[in-house]
């Protein structure tokens, strides 16, 4: 059963439930009220006949004539249905309202008994044709006589109330069930329609391939707009992902393929009669292009290590330590270059130190190659709130901001940021921000052509 069914069915469900249940809590509500409007009706009107019946009046011995005089008038417009009938100890009807004609309040025994015992009680009793009489009986002391006072209140007007009330209750319900039934049907079926966009999108996806695609909900920010934005948001991040691989195949076979044409070439000069230096030049070129796709094997398996957002090993790493370690590479591989302390915090952090050299290292190494002779590059490490920050800058040949949100793409390339002539793999910053994230972290760049750059990696402390 479609899901759209299933919620209208429970929501009829629940709501039928919920007007039956208001309907059982107004009907008993109703009918309690009725019935004691109709018991304090009796009570009054029992009072009456008792007040108007005075037994000083009444002759003796009793003159049933008398008392039927005596008794008050019954207004059929102000209290339709009530009936007064006087009973004496042999249980005849010795006096009854006008009201009554031929006929006669029903007897109930027990109500006799205990109307006789002295005590004023009130019952229902069935009057034939399913018609219901309500009684209050009290005894009557005349003279040295005890009659029997019976006040009826004909059930049926409350009886004819209710019942409507109770086909009232059930119309509606079902026409509760059948509005629900038809509006809940359209309105989850409107409220669900991006869902079912969102699964014709993702059909189109996968018999075309086409993650270009949207699902474009314009509607209300609610959990299904959530959920198409969601959809929209991860077919987007999937789609980056899968044109980030095609052109990391793609760069990563063309830098590949340069050291194996120098080694194929290589090998085809060596099959020939060569004299030994022009020997040696070739298997010198050989070694250098195996350095390089060497290299470039391992920075593409920590890229992938890294890029996994697991840290194999975690202790506690001193920063300082790091930066020294840095330094003193980078003072051997700077040449001309200067490389120098800045604002040195001794900050410790949670992680791997093996990695962390490795992502100072590759920043001190970008900046060497991209820094002309006798410039400074200075290596800064303070506490920002709950950050650790390592910061390399220096006063090279900066980037142009078209290059800057694209630095940190494996084997991106641009003609001043990261040229091939300067060497490397083209993996050192994406290495560097893999890094940086597997630590919680990021790692983010200022720079303007011909003014330097400065690379700072955040690390949560």
């Amino acid at each position: 059963m479609p899901i759209r069914w299933r919620l209208t069915l429970w929501f009829s469900l629940i709501l039928c439930a919920t007007i039956i249940l208001s309907g059982v809590v107004i009907h008993n509500i109703l009918q309690r009220s009725l019935s004691n409007d109709v018991d304090d009706h009796l009570r009054v009107y029992s009072a009456r006949v008792h007040g108007t019946l005075d037994t000083e009046e009444i002759p003796e011995p009793l003159d049933y004539d008398v008392i039927h005089s005596s008794l008050p008038p019954i207004n059929e417009f102000t209290s339709p249905g009530t009936y007064i009938q006087l009973i004496d100890t042999n249980g005849n009807v010795v006096v009854k309202s006008d009201n009554l004609g031929e006929q006669e309040l029903p007897v109930d025994p027990s109500l006799v008994e205990r109307g006789f015992g002295g005590e004023v009680a009130i019952g229902t009793i069935a009057a034939g044709d399913g018609a219901r009489v309500r009684l209050i009986v009290s005894p009557l002391f005349l003279q040295n006589e005890v009659l029997l006072l019976e006040v009826g209140q004909s059930l049926k007007y409350v009886d004819d109330t209710m019942s409507q009330v109770r086909w009232a209750i059930l119309g509606g319900v079902l026409i509760t069930l059948v509005l629900v039934g038809i509006s809940g049907g359209v309105i989850v079926r409107r409220a669900l329609s991006p869902v079912e966009q969102i699964t014709r999108t993702a059909q189109s996806i996968e018999s075309s391939s086409d993650l270009s695609r949207r699902v474009g909900y314009t509607g209300p920010t609610d959990e299904i707009g959530r959920l198409a934005t969601t959809f929209d948001h991860m077919i987007e991040h999937l789609h980056r992902v899968f044109e980030s691989q095609k052109h990391f195949i793609a760069d990563a076979s063309h830098d590949l393929r340069g050291p194996l044409t120098v080694i194929r070439g290589n090998l085809d000069l060596l099959k020939r009669n060569l004299g030994d230096q022009e020997r040696q030049e070739s298997l010198r070129a050989m070694e250098a292009a195996t350095a390089r796709m060497e290299k470039m094997v391992n920075d593409l398996l920590l890229l992938a290590e890294v890029e996994s957002g697991q840290i194999v090993r975690q202790e506690a790493v001193s920063l300082k330590a790091i930066l020294v370690e840095g330094l003193e590479w980078g003072q051997q591989k700077a040449g001309n270059r200067y490389i120098v302390k800045g604002h040195w915090e001794d900050l410790v952090v949670n992680g791997d130190s093996e990695k962390l050299t490795r992502m100072i290292v590759n920043l001190i190494d970008n900046a060497i190659k991209y820094t002309p002779e006798g410039s400074t590059i200075t290596l800064s490490l303070f506490r920002d709130g709950d950050w650790a920050c390592l910061e390399v800058a220096d006063n090279g040949v900066g980037i142009a901001p078209e290059h800057l949100p694209h630095i940190f793409d494996r084997f991106y390339r641009a003609d001043k940021a990261r040229s091939p002539s300067k060497g490397g793999t083209g993996l050192g910053l994406a290495i560097v921000k893999g890094i940086a994230e597997q630590h919680g972290g990021e790692v983010t760049v200022t720079s303007a052509p011909d003014k330097g750059s400065i690379f700072t990696v955040w690390i949560k402390l």
